[in-house]
């Protein structure tokens, strides 16, 4: 089932949920500062993913641990979250809040423009151990 995400901010019981992220634009460009201690979490990784043609999807898998931040720096980005036969579809762009994705939830991304940048802020160290690419998979 997909569910369309115009109006809702929080998914699967608050596991993914969006958070809000303050950006200043001017003339001069763009600003994007991230102060640590107002995040769900702790990062302990901070990965950027630039440069995919667009409709190339990236992802594909979840995390049996942690969280992430997910924040879309330039472009257009459809994020596709799926738990428990629930699936929603969030669209990001260099205006949009965060998406932070708990534990127990597959997702993949799908690059829509040219350009498109997503920063990446994760409470875990890089372990592949904790990678999950069924859906549903997850205990």
């Amino acid at each position: 089932m997909t569910l369309p995400a115009p109006e809702a901010t929080r998914w699967f019981g608050g596991a993914a949920r969006l958070v809000p992220v303050q950006r200043h634009n001017d003339s001069r460009g763009s600003l994007l500062p991230v102060d640590f201690a107002q995040l769900p979490f702790r990062p302990e990784r901070v990965f950027t993913v630039s440069a995919v043609p667009p409709g190339t999807r990236r992802g594909g898998h979840g995390h049996l641990r942690g969280q992430q931040l997910l924040i879309c720096l330039t472009g257009k980005i459809l994020v596709t979250l799926q738990r428990d036969g629930e699936r929603v579809d969030i669209t990001l762009d260099g205006a949009s809040p965060g998406l932070s994705v708990s534990a127990g939830i597959w997702g993949e991304q799908t690059y829509i423009e040219e350009h498109s940048t997503l920063l990446v802020l994760a409470s875990d160290p890089y372990d592949a151990d904790s990678y999950f690419s069924l859906v549903g998979a997850a205990p």
